[in-house]
């Protein structure tokens, strides 16, 4: 190659780099990530709560929530007290009509707060208000505390205190115990080691006529799309502020074709594949004729579980429990191959937790207070 056509290209892939750069630097990529909870300190909040508040709300959002909506708003009441909205601007239409990931999902807050009054060795009493869905769910719950108590250690807890394995093993008939008192009366079904595949055949198949219905995709684009703060203040997802600034100067550009429904519905069938790989074991929580206070309860439980199970991440998958074209027939028949009594409200999949666990945190306290 002659010096002459060896400097075009030089010249050619230096502009394509600058011009990347520039996107980039104009487009705010090396902005400081809002995202690290690790520095989220009691700072500017303390001219509007507690610190035992800030500690307790701080805790609530680390819990998980369904496609990972965080649909969390708090009032601030007094020293003491706070309370717990839904967050209207988090509602899934299409694929959640009925609000029932999005009580799970502020049920998982309200079960870490109090696990974290546990923790903290806080005694705290939680009123729960009457849910009204035809006005988007209003008030949700009111904590107050009352003061300093003793820590208490559960039964699950107690049982694998101190075992250190390399090979985490799922007590099963310890979390059945753990999980009979928060959800008495409810069906727990363990899906045995040989009918494993068979579920995650149905699992798929409903990752699939989500990934692959239009309306369904673009409503979750809205969440997980690629974005910065600025642009998506309350709807996070895999935003471009946790990774890297020098990745995000190159991937920034790139992202645009992940907004597009078919790819992102393909990206979303693939990442699935890749976590049914990895599950061990699944339990489906079931119940007939479920209240909206029974979603949120379930999603205490979740929290509860997930808190106190280790070794292990607990992920929900909601696919087949939502009213897309087709999933009811994939429902039934999942429904009736397991002999599951009553209706669906959650299936779990249990993770080997190792160093690479994700930390889905978006949100920072006063991101979700209520001024």
């Amino acid at each position: 190659m002659s010096r002459r056509k060896r400097m075009i290209i030089i010249v050619f892939l230096s502009a394509i780099a600058i011009v990347i750069f520039g996107m980039a630097s104009w487009d705010g990529a090396f902005l400081k990530t809002k995202y690290n909870i690790a520095e989220d300190k009691y700072d500017i909040e303390k001219n509007i709560m507690s610190e035992e508040e800030f500690q307790l709300i701080r805790g609530g959002i680390a819990s998980s929530s369904s496609h990972n909506m965080q649909p969390w708003k708090i009032k601030i009441q007094d020293e003491n007290t706070f309370s717990l909205y839904a967050d209207k601007d988090k509602t899934l239409p299409i694929i959640d009509p009925e609000n029932q990931q999005l009580l799970m999902s502020l049920g998982t807050f309200i079960g870490s707060v109090k696990e974290t009054a546990k923790k903290k060795g806080l005694d705290m009493d939680v009123q729960y208000a009457p849910i009204y869905t035809s006005e988007k769910l209003n008030l949700i719950a009111t904590f107050q505390i009352l003061g300093q108590a003793e820590s208490k250690v559960d039964g699950i807890t107690s049982a694998t205190q101190g075992m250190k394995k390399e090979t985490p093993k799922l007590e099963e008939e310890v979390i059945l115990d753990f999980m009979e008192t928060p959800l008495k009366g409810y069906q727990k079904l363990w899906i045995m080691e040989e009918q494993k595949l068979l579920l995650q055949e149905y699992l798929l198949k409903g990752t699939m006529m989500e990934g692959g219905n239009q309306k369904a995709t673009e409503e979750l684009l809205q969440i997980f799309r690629f974005t910065k703060w600025a642009k998506n203040q309350y709807r996070y997802g895999l935003s471009l502020n946790t990774m890297p600034p020098a990745l995000r100067m190159f991937v920034e550009p790139l992202v645009g074709a992940s907004q597009e429904w078919e790819c992102f519905g393909k990206n979303s069938v693939t990442a699935f594949k890749q976590r049914l790989k990895n599950e061990k074991a699944y339990m489906i929580i079931s119940l007939e004729n479920p209240t909206p206070s029974d979603y949120i309860r379930v999603g205490e439980a979740l929290s509860f579980l997930g808190l106190h199970t280790e070794g292990y991440t607990i992920k929900p998958a909601v696919q087949l429990m939502e009213p897309l074209e087709g999933m009811n027939e994939v429902y039934s028949e999942m429904k009736e191959t397991f002999g599951i009594q009553g209706e669906v409200m959650l299936i779990l999949g249990f993770t080997e937790r190792g160093t690479g666990y994700h930390d889905s945190v978006r949100h920072q306290v006063m991101d979700i207070i209520i001024q």
